[in-house]
């Protein structure tokens, strides 16, 4: 150990005096010395008593994070048998990596956030910081990837009414992600892929736990060792360079993690690309459907999707665009690789309803008259940069596919996906 910091670390620091265990079991009576995998103290042994402070704020920014108390997700899903197991940070523990050690919160009634035991195992140093799997394989044994790879593909049978779930991974190492109509032909030796590169041999971890110091621009002083445990991959930074919980300004976002990750030579190139990467989605996704804002797809707004509608609408075809039939049809498919793409300025694709069309199952269920419950999905693109080349091929063999299949009337768009990289983007 070279840090000074954790001289003589050992049992007690995390599982308390051992004089009343030993006692207790003389006695007769055994007290068990568990450890806590709390991570702030609240009189208990937790992280925070060593991984805090300026130079290793690990559990301040894991507050401020989406994994921490800043998120919700361990509350509201914390007891749902499909949502726990990477929600709730006890069953991501035990169901993840299959760990059945006992710990003083094990059976507690409240809810546990991804805390710091729910990745890193403190018994274990096979991978890089205690890490319980690896973050430098790009598949699905990857430690983000378990999680972040929860429904990539529209489902072959059931509903289909929520759309992509924690796909980022799955798009970071392009497996089993992304409706594929007939015509996709996706050539990996044409289409430059992104963050999965040999050139990024840390993957999520490269921009999404970048470190960095800040210091003071007058006086040159230290002010604060940045950990990356707010997970944020353009951290949003303050007056001084400090990180902050943003939102914020793009502006004001830090790049540099991108500069060094091994795939763009600047942080302004990998702004530069991150801005036009966002513009293509943006682009893409209004060529399939132009809500005029109240988010419901009528065939009046614009786009190749409403005018699908209206021919389903016109023809009495109440499940052409029914995402709560089981039966996944081109236009669903469609709708399916644009949620996967979609960025934060297109947030209509993560809740909306359909004019005209059922939602429910009417082959099943024929009594079904039900309409208007609305569509849903979570954001998985990382505002499309995950894989912009594969997100751009998707889409664009969607729009050309609806043209064909429900004969559309107009010219075909006449898309090609990019087959070079934008500036300062090294390729493999």
């Amino acid at each position: 150990m070279q840090d000074s910091t954790y001289f003589n670390v050992q049992c007690e620091s995390c599982h308390g005096p051992g004089l009343p265990h030993v006692e207790s079991v003389q006695a007769g009576n055994v007290i068990r010395p568990f450890a806590s995998i709390a991570v702030d103290t609240l009189g208990t042994n937790g992280c925070a008593d060593c991984h805090e402070g300026t130079h290793h704020p690990f559990v301040e920014q894991w507050r401020e994070s989406k994994h921490g108390f800043a998120g919700t997700a361990y509350i509201e899903e914390g007891g749902r048998a499909g949502c726990q197991d990477c929600h709730e940070g006890r069953k991501a523990i035990e169901n993840n990596f299959g760990e059945t050690a006992d710990y003083v919160e094990k059976t507690a009634a409240d809810y546990q956030p991804i805390v710091c035991a729910t990745c890193h195992d403190p018994h274990d140093v096979t991978n890089e910081g205690q890490l319980r799997a690896p973050i430098d394989v790009p598949t699905r044994e990857n430690l983000c990837v378990q999680c972040h790879s929860r429904e990539g593909v529209p489902p072959a049978s059931n509903t289909t009414r929520r759309g992509p779930h924690a796909a980022q991974g799955l798009l970071v190492i392009d497996e089993d992600v992304g409706y594929r109509p007939p015509n996709f032909e996706y050539d990996e030796t044409k289409i430059v892929s992104s963050h999965g590169t040999e050139a990024n041999p840390r993957l999520c971890a490269s921009c999404h736990v970048y470190m960095f110091d800040v210091t003071d621009e007058a006086t040159g002083d230290f002010l604060l060792r940045s950990v990356g445990h707010t997970f944020e991959a353009i951290q949003c930074l303050d007056a001084q360079g400090l990180p902050t919980a943003g939102p914020c300004p793009l502006e004001e976002r830090q790049f540099a993690g991108c500069a060094v990750a091994g795939c763009h030579t600047s942080e302004e190139g990998a702004r530069g690309a991150f801005v036009a990467t966002v513009a293509s989605m943006n682009f893409y996704v209004d060529l399939l459907w132009d809500d005029d804002g109240d988010s419901v797809m009528e065939r009046t707004d614009g786009g190749i999707l409403p005018d699908v509608l209206g021919q389903a609408i016109d023809a009495g075809n109440l499940n052409a665009i029914n995402l709560y039939d089981g039966v996944l049809t081109p236009a669903e498919g469609a709708i399916w690789n644009a949620q996967l793409a979609r960025t934060n300025e297109r947030t209509v694709w993560a809740s909306f309803t359909v004019q005209g069309q059922l939602s429910c199952n009417s082959t099943t269920t024929p009594e079904c008259t039900t309409q208007g419950s609305s569509n849903t999905a979570h954001k998985s693109s990382g505002e499309g940069v995950h894989n912009p080349f594969l997100l751009e091929a998707l889409l664009i063999a969607s729009i050309d596919y609806l043209q064909d299949y429900y004969a559309l009337p107009g010219p075909p768009v006449q898309l090609q996906p990019r087959l070079t990289p934008p500036p300062g983007l090294r390729v493999k």
